[in-house]
């Protein structure tokens, strides 16, 4: 297999799952302040949640459920395995991974990527 193929299949990032298992494909949107999240989602938006946001959605939890209403798939820099955001991705069947550290650094706005959810795992893979 050459270095290239390698590559695709080494994560970028990684995180622990705490709602559904899959994948999904779609374009990185960096959230880092509650104002980013007025915003037009589209059906491949994946939000990146920065750690700033974790007293923001403790202390709004309608704004996190709104959220899972919009989008298929959430990273976060923040979060624990039984949580309200764990909740919430599981009633919205969302894909949802917390404790990506440093994601909003590493990803940038628009970047394709594909997130793969397994048992309490999440990969994050850069796809073009």
């Amino acid at each position: 297999m050459s270095k290239n193929k390698d590559a695709t299949n080494f994560p970028i990032l990684r995180g622990e799952s705490v709602s559904e298992a899959g994948e999904f494909s779609g374009k990185v949107v960096i959230v880092c302040e509650p104002k980013d999240l007025e915003r037009e989602w589209a059906s491949d938006s994946i939000p990146v949640l920065h750690s700033n946001l974790e007293s923001f959605f403790n202390e709004n939890p309608e704004s996190m459920d709104h959220l899972f209403t919009k989008v298929t798939t959430i990273l976060a820099e923040f979060g624990e395995s039984i949580s309200q955001f764990a909740t919430y991705a599981t009633q919205h069947g969302a894909i949802a991974v917390v404790k990506v550290i440093d994601a909003t650094y590493v990803l940038e706005n628009d970047m394709h990527i594909r997130v793969e959810a397994t048992e309490n795992q999440g990969d994050v893979f850069f796809i073009d």
